[in-house]
């Protein structure tokens, strides 16, 4: 029986901690739970049976075998080395934040903890890692969502920019994995996982779009990775959760991946 710990208590953390609860209560028990909103987590804590602790970070990764990250890019960021070092298992869906903090990759020399990032609202990652072991000659993302989902993104903030008078699709961003996590840290999550994915190269060569699009309803991410071995094309449309900036897609496999955590059966590369 796994101690586990929830970081972030808001929609994706809420359903990553009830799915335990249903479907794994005999492999792992949420005994801890925060959030900067500690009427979050609080709320959160009295859904939960047992009710678990609301209690600090550093309290957390001390009490907690395995620690779910839910919450930010900037909270990943932080929170990963620190799991690390305390040799836990740690479940990352800010992935973005791995790509602000690379300190976590020289952690995994010594530690004798796991990092497990989930697909998210991607597709196709398993024969993106599988040609990453070759030469890869193209990894391009472009994400598009309703403009809705893109609102108070720093990007927007920085240059002014409203979108409420948009009338077709724009292409809003053009950059490195590294930079639209800066620009869009709430949304392109994909494009950091997408990265570490494609290996050593993704990180350099990955070439990702943002387009804010009033004609669409669903979030839309479409790969287009090329290598030495063969191409994968693929187009990925999801609801939006209950949250707008994230998709619903993004939660299940959240969901999917306590099932290779926690499960005795792993299908896929």
């Amino acid at each position: 029986m796994r101690s586990v710990g929830l970081v972030g208590c808001g929609t994706i953390g809420t359903q990553l901690a009830l799915a335990t609860q249903r479907y794994y209560r005999n492999a792992g028990r949420i005994i801890a739970v925060y959030d900067v909103d500690e009427d979050k987590a609080q709320s959160l804590a009295r859904r939960l049976l047992p009710h678990p602790r609301v209690i600090c970070c550093s309290e957390l990764i001390e009490n907690c075998q395995l620690i779910l990250e839910a919450a930010s890019a900037q909270a990943a960021a932080a929170l990963l080395p620190q799991a690390l070092r305390a040799n836990r298992e740690i479940l990352v869906m800010s992935v973005g934040g791995l790509l602000l903090n690379t300190k976590w990759r020289s952690l995994l020399k010594s530690t004798r903890g796991r990092v497990y990032l989930p697909s998210g609202a991607l597709a196709g990652l398993d024969g993106v890692k599988a040609m990453g072991i070759g030469k890869l000659r193209r990894i391009v993302l472009t994400t598009r969502k309703p403009p809705q989902a893109l609102l108070g993104a720093p990007f927007l903030k920085r240059r002014h920019l409203t979108l409420s008078n948009l009338k077709g699709p724009k292409v809003l961003f053009e950059g490195s994995p590294k930079q639209v996590v800066k620009a869009f840290p709430q949304n392109t999550n994909v494009a950091a996982v997408l990265a570490l994915a494609s290996g050593s190269q993704g990180i350099a060569k990955a070439h990702i779009r943002v387009v804010a699009d009033p004609t669409i309803k669903r979030n839309t991410h479409e790969i287009d990775v090329e290598g030495d071995c063969g191409r994968i094309r693929a187009t990925i449309e999801s609801q939006p959760s209950r949250n707008p900036k994230t998709s619903e897609l993004a939660i299940r496999s959240a969901i999917a991946t306590l099932d290779r955590i926690f499960g005795k059966i792993s299908i896929g590369t």
